[in-house]
């Protein structure tokens, strides 16, 4: 599966593609919001990871963004953040992430939220 990862650390941007090369998918990536876009409409991922904390384009800018291009209407967002969920949740569905996963994040936690957003 093609996965665009959207992460503006480079050490976590890092981590992140590895524990997605190890569940076996295809990783894309972008350093913010507004190169996500460019990305996206250029490769068509399967599902995007977004970041929502970023400069210049953030991830709920990005998102929404996506969201309004009828090819991404339905492709998987999940949406990752260093703030505690709660503070996000809301602001993120509203984006039109259809998952929240609060960083630090441990392999399996990954494995199984992208299982349930590729399963719907």
């Amino acid at each position: 599966m093609l996965v665009l990862l959207v992460e503006d650390n480079d050490d976590s941007r890092d981590l992140y593609r590895h524990m997605l090369q190890k569940l076996g998918h295809h990783v894309i990536e972008a350093t913010n919001g507004k190169e996500a876009l460019r990305i996206a409409i250029k490769q068509n991922p399967e599902v995007v990871i977004m970041d929502l904390s970023m400069p210049e384009v953030d991830g709920f800018q990005a998102t929404s963004a996506l969201r309004s291009i009828k090819t991404f209407r339905r492709t998987p967002i999940l949406a990752i953040t260093a703030y505690p969920e709660s503070h996000w949740q809301d602001k993120a569905e509203d984006a039109g992430c259809d998952a929240l996963l609060q960083k630090p994040f441990t392999h399996a936690d990954l494995s199984a939220v992208l299982d349930k957003l590729i399963a719907a």
